[in-house]
């Protein structure tokens, strides 16, 4: 490998991997600055090294909308969000957290 990266850090870092690795973790579906940051290398030496290499990367997808959903956002409702659902989980979640603290404040007050 006689090109030269940003840092020595990240050649010696890209010493450890094969292109065949690198190209791995691009089909993984993680975005190429956390696959860097992963590595431990500056986001110019791995697109350099990309290219180099002449590896393929992939963006991640964004979330889908169902057609159940396209057909809500359709009839106006309001509930349209792919995250809705989580969403839901988490706000129930909470409560149930906030309820037990609260019984248990109430428990251990001193009044």
């Amino acid at each position: 490998m006689g090109k030269k990266y940003n840092n020595a850090k990240s050649a010696i870092a890209f010493q450890k991997y094969t292109p065949e690795d690198i190209q791995k973790l691009l089909n993984s579906g993680e975005f190429k600055s956390v696959i860097a940051r992963t590595l431990g290398v500056h986001i110019k030496a791995f697109n350099e090294y990309i290219e180099q290499h002449n590896l393929t990367y992939k963006p991640p997808n964004k979330p889908r909308i169902s057609s159940n959903q396209k057909q809500n956002i359709k009839k106006g409702q309001k509930d349209f969000s792919p995250y809705q659902e989580p969403l839901e989980r988490f706000k129930k979640l909470f409560e149930e957290r906030k309820q037990k603290r609260t019984l248990q404040e109430l428990k251990d007050a001193y009044y």
